[in-house]
C-alpha cells in the first residue's frame, strides 16, 4: 500500500512542476473583459467621493499600496475597503524602487495587502519618472526584481502584472518577461506594442482623464478588445 502511493504521488509531481512555467500570459485576466475600462489611483488624487463616484464608466480600479521598502500609501486601506464594499473590481500595486533589495519590497507589499479570491493580481509598476539609480550591474538589477515577483507569485498565487513604459520596457524587460501580464503606458489613440510586437493585456492611455467623485485628473486605462498578440 504504501509502494502504491509512493507511485501514485511521483505520478503528479510532473503536472504541479510544470503548472507555472505553462500558465497562460492572460489567465490572471479572466475576470477582466476586452473593453473593460478602469482607473489606477493613489493618494495623489486625493479623497474620493464614492457615492458620485458610482456614475464612473469604470470597471476596475487598482489602488497604490505601497513603494520601495517601506513606504505605504495612506490612503490604500480606506479606498480598497470602500470600493471592495461597494462591489469594484479592484487590484494593488507597488511602485518599485530600483535601489533598494526586491526581498524587502515583497515583504512591504505582502504585510499591506490581503489579496483575497475575486480581486485582481497584484502589479507592480516598473518606470524610470521618480525612481532612483539602481545599486548593482543590470544583472544583479534584474535578479532583485525576479525575487520580488517570486515572492508575490507564492504569496497571491497569481503572477503580478508588469506596469511599464515604452522605454523602461526596452531598455530593462524585452522578452525576459513575456510570461507576465503586461500592463503598458501608450499615451494616445494609438494602441502600443513592445519592440517585439506584443500588444498589452491593459493600456494606460492617458493620464489627464476625468471622471466623478474625483477631483483633478486621472490615469485612465483599458482592456484592448480581442486576444493579445
Amino acid at each position: 500500500m504504501r509502494l502504491l502511493c509512493l507511485l501514485l504521488l511521483l505520478s503528479f509531481l510532473p503536472v504541479s512542476a510544470c503548472s507555472r512555467s505553462s500558465q497562460s500570459v492572460s489567465d490572471p485576466f479572466n475576470l477582466l473583459q476586452p473593453g473593460s475600462n478602469g482607473l489606477d489611483l493613489s493618494h495623489h488624487n486625493g479623497r474620493i467621493d464614492w457615492d458620485a463616484f458610482e456614475a464612473a464608466p469604470v470597471d476596475f480600479i487598482y489602488f497604490k499600496a505601497t513603494e520601495g521598502s517601506g513606504w505605504k500609501d495612506p490612503r490604500f486601506l480606506d479606498h480598497w475597503r470602500e470600493a471592495k464594499a461597494r462591489g469594484w473590481k479592484i487590484g494593488a500595486y507597488h511602485f518599485y524602487r530600483l535601489c533598494r533589495p526586491g526581498a524587502e519590497q515583497a515583504q512591504n507589499f505582502i504585510q499591506s495587502v490581503e489579496v483575497r479570491a475575486g480581486t485582481l493580481p497584484p502589479a507592480v509598476d516598473l518606470e524610470y519618472a521618480h525612481n532612483c539609480k539602481p545599486r548593482g550591474n543590470p544583472a544583479d538589477t534584474l535578479a532583485e526584481l525576479e525575487t520580488f515577483l517570486d515572492m508575490l507569485e507564492t504569496e497571491y498565487g497569481q503572477r503580478p502584472v508588469i506596469y511599464t513604459t515604452p522605454e523602461f520596457h526596452a531598455d530593462w524587460l524585452g522578452e525576459r518577461y513575456d510570461t507576465y501580464p503586461l500592463w503598458l503606458r501608450g499615451l494616445g489613440e494609438t494602441l502600443p506594442r513592445t519592440g517585439s510586437g506584443r500588444v498589452p493585456d491593459i493600456w494606460q492611455y492617458t493620464m489627464s482623464g476625468r471622471v466623478p467623485g474625483i477631483e483633478g485628473r486621472v490615469d485612465l486605462n483599458r482592456v484592448p478588445d480581442g486576444p493579445p498578440g
